[in-house]
């Protein structure tokens, strides 16, 4: 009956709330709190080295050295903790993280008070790297949590929760993180951001204890294992390749747009903005995608149509630079990334078992953090070299089509759905 249809609906919206509402709001409180900071960190590190111990050029390769050992760290160490919580849960191991990122943050809180730059730097890479080995660990064990809790059928809307809840925080964290610090200082931004991850580790606490936060009987043979699947090693690569494409556009499309204020002066006030919207598209679409993927039984088709039209919004920068069109491709760059992470973590989450799921997520986002390095660094070496941010364009978007249709005739081999 209808009413019995209408019944059925809050009950489901509850059961699904009970199981997933607690690992998406740790998702979202480690990763707001850390991104919030880390900005201002970097921006805090720059005036200290520059104002107070007077250095020059320097001040900067020092900021990015640290930058690169908390990205590095947080990728590689991703992928041993994941079989660690695989083994000893996931549950700890998450609460674990939280409480060593809330270590880092609250650590900036004393770092500024040392007016020796052998000691401040010393404590800065300290705790800029126990932030990158929290963050690789919360994010491997609450990706791989939410596989181990999901029913089998139906691990869109979970991930898709999950992955929008980790999106909001680093897309909006900075600019959240400049508002607090403006308002209210530097020591309270890092103070709020330690409390954050302190709650993380409580809501950890309190509502992981479902079956994905329980230890296993597991080896390293199990996690190896896991990449013998050919279809884990695909889904691998192309979150490699798709990463590379989202820094690269992230990152050298407002460049770009502001570059061409002089002929099109209204991109002079639009551009700082096209960041925003790309990722606030993806947020706005992930969930509705999640419940596509689990309502159809498909996510092959999605991820392929995620790239492709990754690849169409690339293109579109170059082919049509005009307000508009930079406006469009970020909402379109915003659909295809919201299209291909969820089905890219729905197909490993499938691929995988809780013995080494969170060891899988873990290499995951190894691969991310290599490709958003990548993407950095072959972006600017592309614009540098090769004829201007145009050339970086064609080549990243010639790059999606090129994996896309790979992947797609792989799939079609192995029969994939």
């Amino acid at each position: 009956m209808p009413g019995d249809d209408r019944a059925r609906g809050p009950a489901s919206l509850l059961r699904f709330a009970d199981r997933f509402g607690g690992v998406a709001t740790v998702a979202f409180l480690t990763y707001i709190g850390e991104y919030m900071s880390f900005i201002v960190v970097l921006a805090f590190i720059i005036n200290k080295l520059v104002l107070l111990f007077h250095m020059g050029g320097e001040a900067y390769l020092l900021v990015g050295a640290v930058s690169a050992l908390y990205l590095v760290l947080s990728g590689l160490v991703a992928i041993p903790v994941g079989h660690l919580s695989d083994r000893y849960g996931k549950r700890r191991f998450t609460m674990l993280g939280c409480l060593l990122g809330a270590f880092a943050l609250f650590s900036l809180v004393f770092i500024d008070r040392m007016t020796d730059p052998t000691q401040f730097f010393a404590g800065i890479a300290v705790s800029l790297g126990a932030l990158g080995v929290a963050h690789g660990t919360y994010t491997a064990t609450t990706l791989a949590y939410t596989g181990d809790v999901a029913d089998a059928s139906a691990m869109g809307k979970p991930y898709s929760l999950v992955e929008d809840a980790e999106f909001v925080g680093y897309a909006f964290g900075p600019a959240l993180g400049a508002v607090v610090s403006v308002a209210l200082g530097r020591i309270l931004t890092f103070t709020a951001s330690g409390l954050m991850l302190l709650a993380a580790a409580a809501m950890a606490f309190f509502f992981m204890r479902r079956a994905g936060g329980e230890a296993h009987s597991v080896s390293w043979s199990d996690f190896a294992s896991a990449f013998r699947n050919s279809v884990v090693a695909l889904i691998l690569v192309t979150t490699f390749f798709s990463s590379l494409a989202f820094s690269g556009f992230f990152y050298y499309v407002p460049l770009y747009a502001s570059a061409l204020k002089g002929s099109i002066p209204a991109l002079g006030a639009v551009y700082p903005v096209l960041q925003s919207l790309v990722a606030g598209t993806a947020v706005v679409l992930m969930f509705p995608f999640g419940h596509l993927t689990d309502r159809t039984g498909r996510r092959m088709p999605y991820l392929v149509a995620g790239l492709l039209i990754g690849a169409l919004a690339l293109a579109s920068v170059f082919l049509a630079p005009s307000l508009g069109g930079f406006l469009l491709a970020s909402v379109v760059f915003g659909l295809s990334l919201a299209l291909a992470r969820v089905n890219q973590l729905v197909m490993l989450a499938e691929a995988s078992t809780q013995a080494n799921r969170a060891g899988v997520m873990g290499t995951n986002h190894a691969m991310e953090h290599a490709g958003y390095g990548a993407g950095a660094l072959v972006g600017g070496i592309i614009a540098g070299l090769l004829g201007g941010f145009v050339s970086t364009f064609r080549y990243l978007s010639v790059m999606l089509v090129v994996v896309g249709l790979v992947f797609l005739a792989v799939a079609l081999a192995k029969k994939m759905r």
